[in-house]
């Protein structure tokens, strides 16, 4: 019989067991977490583009709000703004805090692009840094001095010779002209703020400026400590009434190397007549108040000009709720796999500053436009829309209104629910995967089993094994194993006919055989006593007999299986010499097969043993008939006994053919030859299967090879002692 895996495959045989059959197929269940992102992406796209769109609308209607209103988004002195601008143009930020006046730069912002840098001779320079907080302008000097000179007297201000490094303010007043105030003192700390005015007889006096408060401190290193030598210099804190400064702002600085000596100036003031050319661009203070009703929880809100230039910014008030983004391996493999290319990586804060301003940029154009930028921290995302603010006709661009959110509500909410969904389906998954593999080695472990079982069913003496594994089960593989034991029954029952039929025959023959040899033998004597027979007569009764005895060794040979397992059966055990018996049965086979040469090896000590001396001889017959039969005239055949404590090993050795290929499994079964159809000798495979038989009831085995040198074959028998 064949395996059952060939018996179940009716197609081409798979190169794949069945257990990676069904652990492939329990890994299609990794389609469940792939369609859950896809549907998450769709979700996160919609929430994206509502965000974007709702943001977008709120831009414009602030936008509208403000459309024509110009006297609100400028102080009425500063309309000319909407013209080009140049570059000692200075446009303050809103603050939402007044900042300390304390001569420290360190809670500016010095990163912000209103800032205006102005070079100096050598290694020297300005940056003015302006603001607005309510009804107050704020400046922020930050010079850049190798060598500071202090005046030598705060009571002489005027005297030439006294004069060290100054600081010069211009600004338009409310009557038209320009006041032109100056910063000095004998050292760090507190200055006045004074004019120069011209007294009776041309005589020039220092006034101070009372509503005008001003700190003078030296430049801190990057260690936090006061610059005192080469590449240092100072720092001049200025606040200022709005209600002072009118269109046209300006700075001047004077350095000196020493008291009284040349002055180098340079800034944003017209240096012959320092009159102040620049304009201060500065939103209304009443525009924030206008902006507050628009602010909505975890928006920022930033009016620019038409020239880019920053005029207010309104901090985004804080969120309700936790929106902190989930962290951890997972989420972030997840937030990887799901957001693909729609959302920014991080990127650095001045690639952050140009989004922004080109967003701005394309605002001012008159597009209303929203984008997404990474945001100021990890994993943060910006999610800005800009808007046009026109004018009263409008067709000119006055303004840009921005406003920008973080990403992380929805984001937070998109990653929260997506994290629940890819932990169930990842836990889905690794169960079915693990019950597809359990299942699939139990069913693999009882299929081989039930494939065990087929195998070994036929037994070597022909016998059939009707019962077969899962035969109780009730499923498909039950059903199988029921069919097949069924099968094996019918197949036990036409075997067992096939053993008896030889005896069967051999009975029901040998009758009308002798019927016939006594007809001849009858035949023969009447011819005798009638005067003989012609030659024809003679050849015909020749024949017939020969054909009547051939037939008569074919019943014999039929019959001789079973009249020995009859007799190995009902064989009885007694003590007996082996090696006693091998010696003579071969001393009696020179005599019986004089064309044969016998050489025995034989221990001279007794081997004794338990078994039946007469099937001991009859297997020995038979093996040495088997060595005759292959063997030519004048070869020798070779007997050997061995033994030890447990088993004696009998072996008849013979020159001839080789063994074919398939004797190996078949060469000791019941009704198989493997003679050639030159031999005309009936032979129908019994001699070696007796012999099995005998050495099996000895508790032993039997078995062939070719002789080392392949000139013969080699049988022995092993029989246990």
């Amino acid at each position: 019989m064949g395996r059952v895996a060939d018996l179940l495959n009716f197609g081409p045989i798979s190169p794949f067991r069945l257990r990676t059959k069904l652990l492939l197929l329990a890994l299609t269940t990794l389609a469940l977490p792939w369609a859950g992102c896809q549907y998450a992406r769709e979700m996160e796209t919609v929430l994206r583009e509502s965000e974007q769109q709702s943001l977008l609308a709120v831009a414009t209607t602030i936008a509208g709000s403000l459309k024509g209103k110009q006297e609100l988004l400028f102080r009425n002195d500063s309309l000319s703004a909407l013209d080009a601008g140049n570059a000692r143009d200075i446009t303050p930020v809103v603050l939402s805090g007044a900042p300390l006046i304390d001569g420290r730069a360190d809670e500016w912002d010095s990163t912000e692009r209103n800032i205006i840098s102005v070079p100096g001779p050598g290694n020297d320079g300005l940056r003015i840094l302006a603001a607005t907080h309510e009804r107050w302008l704020y400046l922020a000097l930050l010079v850049r001095d190798d060598h500071v000179v202090f005046d030598a007297s705060e009571m002489t201000p005027l005297d030439a010779n006294t004069i060290g490094d100054r600081v010069w303010v211009a600004f338009d007043d409310r009557r038209g002209g320009q006041q032109r105030l100056f910063f000095a003192g004998a050292g760090p700390g507190r200055l006045a703020a004074r004019r120069i005015e011209t007294r009776e007889y041309g005589r020039e006096e220092a006034v101070e400026e009372p509503r005008i408060t001003a700190v003078w401190q030296r430049a801190r290193d990057s260690g936090g400590r006061e610059g005192t030598g080469h590449d240092s210099g100072y720092v001049l804190e200025i606040s200022i009434p709005l209600s002072m400064v009118g269109q046209h702002l300006g700075v001047e600085i004077d350095d000196r190397d020493r008291r009284g000596g040349p002055r180098t100036s340079y800034g944003t003031l017209d240096t012959a007549d320092l009159r102040a050319s620049g304009r201060l661009i500065a939103a209304d203070p009443d525009l924030n108040e206008h902006l507050r009703q628009f602010s909505q929880p975890g928006v920022e809100l930033t009016v620019a000009s038409s020239t880019g230039a920053l005029l207010t910014r309104l901090d985004a008030p804080a969120l309700p709720g936790d929106f902190t983004r989930l962290r951890g391996f997972l989420p972030r493999m997840y937030r990887l796999f799901l957001d693909g290319g729609a959302i920014p990586r991080s990127v650095s804060q001045e690639e952050r500053d140009r989004a922004a301003q080109q967003l701005t940029a394309r605002a001012v154009q008159g597009n209303a436009e929203s984008t997404l930028f990474a945001g100021p921290y990890e994993n943060r995302v910006i999610v800005a829309a800009a808007a046009p603010i026109f004018a009263a006709d409008g067709k000119r661009v006055i303004g840009v209104i921005q406003l920008a959110q973080t990403a992380d509500r929805w984001l937070t909410l998109r990653d929260r629910a997506l994290t629940r969904l890819l932990n169930l389906t990842l836990f889905v998954t690794l169960f079915a995967v693990g019950a597809a593999f359990w299942f699939a080695g139990r069913m693999t472990l009882r299929i081989s089993r039930l494939g065990a079982a087929a195998e070994t069913a036929l037994g070597r003496e022909g016998s059939l094994a009707r019962e077969l594994p899962e035969a109780e089960a009730r499923d498909e593989l039950g059903d199988l194993s029921r069919s097949f034991s069924s099968l094996l029954g019918r197949l036990n029952e036409y075997t067992g006919y096939l053993r008896t039929l030889a005896g069967k025959l051999a009975h029901e023959i040998r009758t009308p055989l002798t019927i016939v040899r006594s007809s001849l033998e009858n035949l023969e004597s009447e011819a005798s006593a009638s005067g003989g027979m012609g030659d024809n007569a003679r050849i015909y009764i020749a024949r017939a007999r020969e054909g009547s005895e051939r037939l008569g060794a074919i019943l014999t040979a039929m019959g001789a299986a079973t009249r020995v397992e009859e007799t190995i059966a009902h064989s009885e055990r007694q003590r007996f010499d082996l090696g006693a018996l091998v010696r003579a049965t071969v001393a009696a086979y020179v005599g019986a097969f004089p064309q044969r040469c016998f050489a025995s090896e034989i221990p001279a000590e007794p081997i004794e043993m338990t078994g039946a001396p007469d099937l001991i001889v009859q297997m020995l017959d038979k093996l040495v008939d088997n060595a005759v039969d292959f063997s030519a005239e004048g070869d020798t055949i070779s007997v050997v006994l061995q033994a030890d404590s447990t088993f004696a090993e009998l072996s008849v050795a013979n020159p001839g053919p080789t063994l074919p290929p398939e004797a190996a499994t078949r060469l000791f079964e019941s009704l198989w030859q493997s003679r050639s159809e030159a031999d005309k000798r009936p032979h129908f495979g019994l001699g070696l299967y007796i012999v099995r038989l005998i050495a099996e009831f000895h508790g032993g085995s039997a078995r062939a090879a070719d002789l080392p040198d392949r000139t013969g074959a080699i049988f022995t028998v092993r029989i246990a002692r």
